[in-house]
């Protein structure tokens, strides 16, 4: 396949927070409909090595828009009994079994990173996930083979004369990083490997992550920013992802579209089974902090007109048929409703944006859900999601507005610089 010819950029100083989609199998069709209505508060795409093709017309008309296009080889999962699957099988860099340390050892392993800069070169990509691996730790066997494989990959971009920016992609479980000295040693280690950006993909944190949980992450993330880079949280979503970026602890969050907003890999680590459909969109409902099934958001919405005002959508340039499009099409409303609210904090001061945060999001969507839970009518099931829901988010409330007493922050990440054709970012 050709390339598909773009002119160079610059990368002025950063000005919003981040947003990067991780497309689904099949979100392709809903994300260029999208993006056809001129969404600009989305930076760019990550499309899995796998669906390239399958993506084709994502990839064109985001290239001709100017959004990033980011490039996952899919080497963490690969590396796994339970993440090597046929589909990822048939990639260049695979084989026909799970990845050992030793297939990426010299000639080997610079054969596969010439194999991944190749297919992002070829499809127009303009940023590529280092082809690294989900660690146990600084002491993990992977983490010299990926520091290795970085440079050897940065090597073959530099040779291709492509314009095609790497990052590195830290994935580790919370529990090491919680650890500073564990953490420390990851930093350390990482600081001679090129990139340009750092994503850290955290095992057993997202969208469901309590107070205490987003308070630890917080700190942690504050550690990488030594490095001068800009940090982005992958597989982030909800109200711990949006602190997260409120706090200053990362520039940017990438999710997929109502799933992948928090990291969890015990499938990868068993054998695979067959299975049967992928998952289906949700219905965000933002008011609620709260994914559900197109079939419970229906009947929730359905309880009484107080509930319908609450939570159903009124922003005509999301769903225009209201609460129609809101449960007929999930994407796009959830794609549409995380930009905003990610252009609200980039729009408000750093200096405000925690207060912010913790007044318009936290206490209303607490104020909210506690309303809605007291609502008669609603079926059992939902109630006790609602129950569990203002617990939740009771504690969740207290343990952050602790932590923006007594934790200040001294630095603030730096967020990835939107791309855009001139040396003007989009407005």
């Amino acid at each position: 396949m050709s390339c598909i010819s773009r002119p160079r950029r610059s990368r002025p100083t950063p000005q919003n927070l981040a947003f990067f989609v991780r497309v689904g199998r099949n979100d392709h069709k809903e994300l260029l409909d999208l993006i056809a209505t001129g969404e600009n508060g989305i930076f760019g795409f990550v499309i899995d090595a796998q669906n390239v093709d399958r993506h084709r017309e994502l990839i064109t008309e985001a290239r001709n828009r100017n959004y990033d296009l980011v490039l996952d080889p899919k080497t963490q999962p690969m590396g796994f009994v339970g993440g090597h699957t046929d589909t990822l099988a048939v990639l260049p860099w695979a084989m026909g079994r799970h990845h050992n340390v030793v297939d990426f050892d010299g000639a080997a392993g610079r054969t596969r990173a010439a194999q991944i800069v190749a297919m992002a070169v070829s499809n127009g990509f303009t940023q590529v996930l280092g082809p690294t691996h989900l660690l146990n730790g600084p002491n993990d066997p992977w983490l010299r083979r990926d520091i290795t494989m970085m440079r050897w990959t940065a090597d073959e971009i530099a040779r291709s004369g492509a314009d095609i920016d790497l990052i590195y992609s830290l994935a580790v479980p919370m529990e090491v990083l919680r650890r500073s000295g564990e953490r420390q040693a990851l930093i350390d280690a990482i600081s001679d490997a090129p990139c340009s950006a750092i994503w850290l993909k955290i095992e057993n944190f997202g969208d469901d992550a309590t107070g205490e949980k987003t308070a630890a992450y917080i700190e942690a993330c504050r550690a990488f920013h030594a490095r001068g880079l800009p940090i982005v949280g992958d597989h982030v979503g909800g109200l711990p992802g949006i602190g997260a970026l409120a706090f200053g602890a990362i520039g940017g969050v990438a999710h997929g579209v109502t799933i992948q907003q928090s990291f969890k890999a015990g499938t990868w680590r068993r054998p695979s089974k067959s299975a049967g459909g992928g998952p289906s969109w949700r219905v965000y409902l933002p008011q609620l902090d709260m994914l559900l099934k197109p079939s419970k958001a229906e009947v929730l919405l359905a309880v009484s007109p107080r509930i319908r005002a609450r939570c159903g959508c009124r922003d005509t340039h999301c769903c225009p048929h209201g609460l129609r499009d809101m449960i007929g099409r999930p994407a796009r409303h959830a794609m549409y409703q995380r930009a905003r609210e990610i252009e609200m904090l980039s729009g408000t001061p750093q200096t405000m944006r925690a207060t912010r945060y913790l007044d318009e999001r936290v206490r209303r969507v607490s104020d909210d859900v506690a309303a809605i839970a007291a609502v008669t009518g609603l079926d059992e099931d939902l109630q006790k999601s609602l129950s569990k829901k203002q617990g939740e988010i009771s504690r969740f409330r207290q343990a952050v507005a602790h932590f923006a007493e007594s934790s200040p922050s001294k630095t603030i990440a730096l967020a990835p610089p939107r791309r855009a054709a001139s040396g003007e970012q989009r407005p």
